[in-house]
């Protein structure tokens, strides 16, 4: 079986996209499947063959998942791809990835994700919760979440096959508080629920690892994530720890200080995963590029992110 450790060596400027990414996967395991029945190899070839796109920003339909998904990585090859509503996107670069948010004060806004920072978070994902090539990874969410293309980018960083249906998924991420597959190969699932309905789970499956993340859209998706080390008793009632290379600073919103342990105060984040700016020129950072995420929230001693329940319930909506 080929591991996420026995790609080629490849520096890292050459494995920022998605395409070198898979390209790489076609060369160690080209007839294992990437996207449904298509194999590495012929994933591959379908986004190298493209020719290179002439517009800045191609939009791309909210469909047919497989094929919207193929779309966009032969775009982000020379272009922007964006997914959902349209609107200008005039600050758009190459390689971007243009997403809508929902802000913290109700309004939706084109966010743009480099693909080479979604693939730092997909890879840092993917670590997490050790995703290897065996892995078929499923999810009930849309391409116009930015947590569904860091679950793709998991899923093409650990050379796993992305699936159409839930049922022979051994990974599922419910973003969308769907329903979780029954199937019995089924080893970790990712449940966007309150408190109660994670260790129901827990309890009804007890051989399932269940796990819990913090859905911040402008910050790629899920930046931080249960981790399978803890105990399990900590899934519910945290949101976990922040993926490889992510920070997470408390600070008191009235004084802009960060605060200790165990004291509630706003959540702010930064690292390779957040948004680099809105189409229209603006950007949401503080000083030092930390994101306000206008969540609250504490760090407990362990590291571990914990909501009052209030923010947690404000949450559950599709990421």
């Amino acid at each position: 079986m080929v591991r996420l450790n026995d790609l080629p060596i490849v520096s890292p400027s050459e494995m920022d996209g998605f395409k070198a990414v898979i390209a790489c996967w076609a060369d160690a395991a080209a007839t294992s499947f990437a996207l449904g029945d298509i194999t590495y190899k012929e994933l591959a070839e379908r986004v190298g063959r493209a020719p290179a796109t002439r517009a800045p920003v191609t939009a791309l339909p909210n469909g047919d998942r497989i094929g919207t998904i193929i779309a966009a990585l032969q775009v982000l090859g020379g272009g922007a791809a964006l997914i959902g509503p349209d609107g200008p996107a005039r600050f758009a670069r190459p390689g971007d990835l243009v997403l809508p948010v929902r802000r913290a004060d109700g309004t939706q806004r084109l966010a743009r994700f480099p693909q080479s920072n979604m693939m730092r978070m997909g890879t840092a994902l993917a670590e997490r919760f050790g995703l290897s090539p065996t892995d078929r990874v499923w999810t009930d969410g849309s391409l116009d979440q930015p947590a569904t293309w860091q679950i793709l980018a998991a899923a093409f960083a650990a050379g796993a096959q992305i699936l159409q249906e839930p049922e022979d998924a051994t990974v599922a991420w419910m973003l969308n508080g769907g329903q979780v597959p029954v199937g019995a190969s089924l080893r970790l699932a990712y449940l966007n629920a309150p408190r109660r309905a994670l260790a129901d789970l827990q309890s009804e499956r007890p051989g399932l690892t269940v796990v819990n993340g913090l859905p911040l859209p402008e910050a790629g998706g899920l930046p931080v994530c249960s981790d399978p080390r803890d105990p399990s008793a900590t899934v519910p009632t945290t949101q976990g720890r922040p993926l490889r290379g992510v920070e997470v600073m408390i600070v008191d919103p009235r004084t802009g200080m960060d605060l200790l342990l165990y004291q509630t105060g706003e959540v702010w984040l930064r690292g390779p995963g957040m948004t680099v700016g809105f189409t229209d020129g603006s950007t949401p950072f503080e000083p030092g590029r930390y994101l306000r995420s206008g969540v609250l929230g504490h760090l407990d001693s362990e590291g571990r992110l914990v909501l009052p329940r209030v923010e947690e319930d404000m949450l559950r909506n599709p990421i």
